[in-house]
């Protein structure tokens, strides 16, 4: 007779809980050793910057096992450069398709969460994210960091749009990870469609989003 799906989980559990009690007793054991308590123990379950930094100790930089694709979530080589010429942008995007603010003088600044991230030419893993509500910038940026997600800059959208230049024609795909400043307005870059033309536009950062658009970030 085969085993319950339901019943194997819990079996599975089970047979782990004396794992768990084993690593659980060491951190409590090494605590104690330093004059700890409980509030201290307490702060692993509430403070997730100590459990990255926990977990920085335990796996060697370098040897972190790779999380597979989730939904929506796409493999992107980034270069981290673009051109600053209006007619090779065009050339890719479309005629009159591109906003002066990407070859004129203008200079983009990443948004507080993408100071300091690495820019080395590689692959990165995006996510295009729909929230299906009516949403605001900060609050997107806060949500999906707790997610392990920050926002994709300029850069990184114009790399997302090269290796797939079908989607923006079918919805708008906000970067809130820079932008610049126009006439006293903050803006970011956008991709999208207008009569089959693909744009590589521009909004405002403290605008309201719509329901429909999506926004582009990178896996942390």
């Amino acid at each position: 007779m085969r085993q319950n799906k339901k019943d194997q989980g819990i079996g599975d559990v089970i047979s782990n809980l004396g794992f768990t009690f084993e690593v659980f007793k060491v951190i409590a054991h090494s605590v104690m050793a330093k004059g700890g308590n409980m509030q201290h123990l307490r702060r692993i379950v509430k403070e997730p910057a100590l459990q990255r930094q926990i977990a920085d100790l335990i796996v060697p930089a370098g040897s972190e096992v790779e999380r597979p694709l989730g939904e929506n979530e796409y493999h992107v080589p980034v270069g981290y450069d673009m051109p600053h010429d209006k007619g090779k942008l065009e050339a890719e995007f479309s005629k009159d398709g591109v906003s002066e603010l990407f070859y004129g003088n203008y200079e983009w600044q990443p948004h507080s969460s993408c100071a300091e991230i690495d820019q080395t030419p590689g692959n990165r893993v995006m996510l295009l994210k729909h929230f299906g509500r009516k949403t605001e910038s900060e609050a997107n940026i806060a949500e999906m960091d707790r997610l392990g997600y920050r926002p994709a800059t300029r850069l990184e959208a114009y790399a997302f749009a090269k290796a797939n230049p079908e989607l923006q024609r079918q919805f708008w795909i906000v970067a809130l990870g820079s932008s610049t400043m126009d006439g006293g307005d903050r803006y970011v870059a956008v991709l999208r469609g207008d009569s089959g033309r693909r744009i590589l536009g521009i909004s405002g950062f403290d605008r309201e989003w719509r329901s429909g658009h999506r926004f582009l970030f990178v896996r942390k």
